[in-house]
């Protein structure tokens, strides 16, 4: 159970700086996924009124219940990515919700017409490649 939960933590870099870096990168991925994308969706319990009506606006089922799901997915996925604690985990979280965003509700051009969700789809994708790094909550963990 504790390797499906704390799988071994591979170092990402060769040296301290670059496990620094790509710590800083992680975190502020993490981080502005849950303060800066997310937050504003949970402000108000359960989720905000104006992201609901986005979604019905654009004539999505359930969009109550879609809205929550993405609203809090970002807040979670973003604390774990910061925190480097189940990151993959986070990061797949993050990364369905990214690619329903980008390619669904904004209807952007894989490639062709960016968007900050792709964006945070091809950080995410960098972090469930590589892990944490040494710099994680993983690593403290897996080490005892």
């Amino acid at each position: 159970m504790k390797n499906l939960l704390f799988p071994r933590v591979l170092p990402v870099g060769k040296g301290f700086i670059q496990e620094f870096i790509f710590f800083l990168f992680r975190f502020h991925v993490g981080y502005t996924m849950a303060i800066d994308a997310g937050l504003g969706k949970v402000k108000e319990f359960p989720v905000s009124q104006k992201f609901i009506d986005s979604l019905t606006k654009a004539d999505w089922y359930f969009p109550d219940f879609l809205a929550i799901l993405a609203g809090w997915g970002e807040v979670i996925g973003g604390i774990l990515i910061a925190l480097g604690l189940l990151g993959r985990i986070g990061g797949i979280i993050v990364a369905i919700i990214m690619i329903v965003a980008a390619f669904i509700k904004h209807d952007t051009l894989f490639l062709f017409e960016m968007d900050t969700a792709q964006l945070y789809l091809f950080c995410t994708i960098l972090i469930i490649t590589f892990g944490n790094g040494r710099f994680s909550l993983d690593f403290i963990f897996r080490k005892k």
